[in-house]
């Protein structure tokens, strides 16, 4: 399992990355929707925030480039900060210039519910969000961000041992207590409980220690030089910390960044830049490759032996005066001794039917001479595509590589794993999210799109009652993509229809599997259900600032 967080560990790391970050120059941040991560682009480094469920955790890298779609703020981290008791930290950065009061990237260690929240001035105004998530809590663009606020006891002021006592001794089996604990105390979790209760010697003991962790816990003391940490073994895996705690074995690590890092490559997660809509289309690629390798060894293994058929037909042509015309087989001798049933097509003469024969075998014979080349390059394509794959799943591999070998869109790659193809049946354009949009390229290219090369779950766009490109924008998640990312495709959709030069386009939606083709009905047309409406104001300029990778089109 992956490792948890808390409100110890979390106000922890919130002094380290303080430690390490104060008065960093913030270049951008890019929030990578479709990975659940958020990318912090500093001068010195570049700070990786990955919420997804089985990732949880937070890295320093060496400082790299913004990529295309990154939302700059001319800012200064001032610090970063926890919310006491909350699995929450704020990355508090000051502008340079200009007014709005101060930004706040807020994110949430909250299995599950995990996010990464941009706020901004006094009232933590919701600006962007990574996740969009339904809830009471969820946040809203354009509304306050909900703060989360404990009510577990010993958040303002500490707990005296009297009061820790009253709380514990109401019950006396370890589950009680563990169960009060957890419902009572500030600051404990099902990480120290154990060390709390049953690790320690007495309950004053235990009290000894959690006063300890609420020191660690509300974060008062983040300018201290990072200092030893630890990885705890628990029974849900390794586990970082910033204190060791009785009744774990453990080891230490240099700080607890790096303690989290060792952490997450155990587990096989990586620091990952590359935005995934680079990752989604290399895997895209290598599953096309992977079929089309295992339909050529298929069509090789159903070639028929060319020189069985050419002795058929050599059969044929040998007792033409045994075989009846409209026979739909025939048994004449071998040239070896033994009979030979042959198949026939009533249809043909026998003369025609030994041609047949021949025919089949130039076929089989020249197929058996080209497809084992085909697959050797086809299976070279695939060991290509596995192995960059597998660099970018470590974090060690760059959009530019994979724009590089992935087919078509200008970047130099191939549409098939053997030879160059025709042009993709879209163009590619990314939305400031980092979301991948694809258009139509005509009324055939847009049921190829729409049928073959976009997902159940993607989202679909079209012009309403207007002639235009069927648009695609590419997403998995179950709730509606971000509102942005949302009316940049539809506004790509009105921008691809004949109602473009319109100051207002309704531009319906729905998700892909919604749409289906309609017998008989010419190229491009479809029929939608559960479809929503968008007003846009077509903004030519938006096809320059949604540019497409590799300048393909």
């Amino acid at each position: 399992m992956t490792m948890r967080w808390d409100p110890v560990l979390t106000a922890a790391i919130a002094a380290e990355l303080s430690h390490a970050l104060v008065g960093e120059r913030l270049k951008g941040i890019f929030l990578d929707h479709g990975a659940a991560t958020l990318h912090a682009y500093f001068r010195h480094v570049t700070v990786v925030l990955d919420l997804a469920r089985s990732r949880l955790g937070v890295e320093v890298l060496d400082a790299s480039e913004p990529p295309e779609g990154s939302r700059t703020f001319p800012c200064r981290l001032e610090g970063v900060e926890p919310i006491p008791d909350e699995r929450v930290l704020v990355f508090v950065l000051t502008r340079f210039r200009g007014r709005g009061g101060s930004i706040r990237i807020v994110v949430e260690f909250v299995s599950g519910r995990s996010n990464a929240t941009v706020v901004a001035g006094e009232k933590w105004t919701v600006k962007h969000i990574l996740v969009p998530r339904s809830g009471t809590r969820a946040p809203r663009i354009g509304s306050p961000y909900p703060k989360p606020r404990s009510e577990r006891r010993g958040v303002d002021k500490p707990l005296s041992l009297q009061d820790w006592l009253e709380i514990l001794e109401t019950e006396h089996t370890l589950k009680g207590r563990t169960r009060l604990l957890l419902h009572e105390v500030a600051f404990t979790s099902p990480i120290n409980a154990p060390a709390l209760l049953d690790g320690a010697s007495s309950l004053e003991a235990g009290y000894e220690r959690w006063l300890h962790l609420r020191t660690v816990g509300l974060g008062t003391d983040t300018g201290r030089t990072p200092g030893p940490a630890y990885i705890l073994g628990c029974e849900w895996g390794d586990q970082p910390y910033p204190a060791e705690l009785p009744g774990y074995r453990h080891r230490t690590s240099e700080t607890l960044l790096k303690a989290v890092e060792e952490v997450r490559r155990a587990a096989g997660a990586a620091a990952i830049l590359t935005p995934s809509p680079w990752t989604n289309a290399l895997e895209d690629a290598l599953r096309a490759v992977r079929k089309k390798r295992g339909k050529l060894e298929r069509e090789l293994g159903a070639t028929p032996d060319p020189r069985a058929l050419r002795i058929q037909g050599d059969l044929i042509l040998a007792h033409l005066h045994l075989v009846r015309k409209g026979a739909d087989e025939v048994t004449l001798p071998g040239f070896e001794g033994a009979s030979e049933t042959i198949v026939l097509d009533p249809a043909l003469s026998p003369q025609r039917n030994a041609e047949r024969f021949y025919d089949r075998g130039g076929r089989a014979e020249r197929a058996r001479a080209k497809l084992p080349a085909l697959i050797r390059e086809a299976e070279s394509r695939v060991v290509e595509l596995g192995a960059l794959l597998d660099q970018v799943r470590a974090g060690k591999a760059s959009a530019d590589e994979i724009s590089a070998v992935l087919p078509e869109s200008g970047t130099g790659g191939r549409a098939t794993a053997s030879a160059p193809g025709p042009i993709l049946p879209y163009r590619r354009y990314w939305t400031s999210g980092g979301l991948e949009v694809r258009v139509g390229r005509g009324s055939k290219a847009n049921d190829q799109l729409t049928f073959k090369h976009s997902a159940p779950d993607d989202i679909w766009l079209h012009a309403r009652h207007s002639a235009g490109a069927h648009v695609v924008l590419r997403w998995k998640a179950g709730e509606a993509p971000p509102a942005r990312d949302l009316e940049q495709a539809a506004n790509l959709a009105a921008l691809h229809s004949k109602a473009r030069t319109s100051g207002s386009v309704p531009v319906d939606w729905t998700r892909r599997k919604y749409v289906r083709k309609p017998r008989k009905a010419p190229p491009g047309s479809v029929q939608i259900d559960r479809a929503k409406t968008l007003f846009v104001a077509p903004d030519p300029s938006l096809l320059d600032r949604l540019k497409k990778r590799g300048g393909g089109g």
